[in-house]
């Protein structure tokens, strides 16, 4: 195994009850540094139930070249080239940098970050003395800390996955509870609730487009919010036929700067399969850049224009995009599969 591999390891609880997988992202001289060090013995112990657990499979993804320019950039490219006259080009910034919510205002944002750590997740449970610290009290709770103390410290397997385990029992007794008042779903939408979240836009002409620099990247697309006083990068770019009335209006196409990468843009495509009668839909389907600016159909984009997924009930590699839309913000935040991701699949930053 060389260095044009990354390796994923699916693993797989034995346990009846609990049947819980999770996979870990190794590269690969991590993952023969691990293979020395346990000797053979390649088994962890469950996150759920702590029961012992082994790989049911080893992935092995070839890496790929993608391009190093920025999403803004690629952007910004593909709407020289493919907008001229037919659109109004508007950028649009909504505001992700943490707003103090308490009612003593906070000193700054790292200070009001801590707070709602402390009253939403991290309590201490340990009888007296009460610790001080998230830190402390996860020490105090480690076992491979304490021996280590004590010059008995003997891993069996690597240090760190010891302490991870610790750690993991730590957030499970700590786990996090929100406060609001009505409660949020997760903590994922309580964090929400301290961001600014405030919105704006403003037009950029094809004149403008076109001289912008990638090397300019920060001063031509980075913003002081009004309400939280912060610098703010640009959301997203919205293309309207005319000149909006608010910034409620609905655009012709808007490109999320998150979702661009590689110039492919994700969208939800329906897809069916070649050679069975197999279709699926997926929230993974990245498509060419232009073709979306471009408005082309699903059944018009030939098979250069889209990563290709293949068929899991016959297996066949190359399928077609029925139809596509751009995707929405689902109510819920669910954790992200990794194995269905090309971006991350192209070892790249997802």
């Amino acid at each position: 195994m060389n260095d044009k591999y990354r390796v994923y390891g699916i693993w797989s609880c034995q346990s009846r009850k609990c049947k819980h997988e999770w996979e870990s992202l190794y590269t690969a001289e991590r993952f023969r540094e691990y293979l020395r060090e346990a000797e053979r013995h390649i088994w962890r112990k469950c996150w759920a139930c702590n029961s012992r657990c082994q790989f049911s499979s080893i992935e092995l993804y070839e890496k790929q070249q993608v391009s190093k320019e920025s999403d803004v950039t690629q952007i910004v490219n593909q709407l020289n080239l493919t907008v001229d006259n037919k659109y109004l080009v508007y950028g649009h910034w909504l505001c992700q940098n943490w707003k103090c919510r308490h009612n003593s205002k906070c000193m700054d944002r790292w200070i009001c970050q801590d707070k709602w750590q402390y009253q939403n997740r991290w309590k201490c449970q340990h009888n007296r003395p009460r610790c001080q610290s998230g830190e402390q009290c996860r020490k105090r709770m480690c076992i491979c800390h304490q021996l280590r103390q004590h010059n008995q410290y003997r891993p069996l397997y690597l240090p760190h996955y010891h302490e991870q385990q610790c750690q993991n029992k730590w957030m499970k007794r700590n786990e996090w509870k929100c406060k609001h008042n009505p409660t949020c779903g997760n903590e994922w939408e309580c964090k929400r609730e301290y961001k600014c979240r405030y919105e704006w836009q403003e037009e950029y002409t094809q004149e403008k487009l076109k001289e912008y620099q990638p090397v300019e990247e920060d001063e031509f697309f980075r913003r002081l919010c009004k309400n939280c006083n912060q610098k703010s990068m640009v959301s997203s770019f919205r293309l309207y036929m005319q000149q909006p009335k608010d910034i409620n209006e609905r655009p012709a196409i808007e490109i999320i700067c998150r979702l661009e990468w590689n110039n492919h843009y994700r969208v939800f495509g329906n897809w069916k399969c070649c050679d069975c009668i197999e279709s699926w839909p997926s929230a993974f389907t990245w498509i060419s850049l232009r073709k979306f600016i471009d408005e082309v159909s699903g059944k018009n984009l030939n098979p250069t224009d889209f990563y290709m997924q293949g068929c899991n009930k016959c297996e066949n590699p190359e399928n077609k995009i029925l139809e596509y839309t751009p995707l929405e913000q689902g109510k819920k935040r669910k954790p992200h599969i990794r194995g269905l991701c090309i971006r991350c699949l192209y070892y790249d930053s997802c």
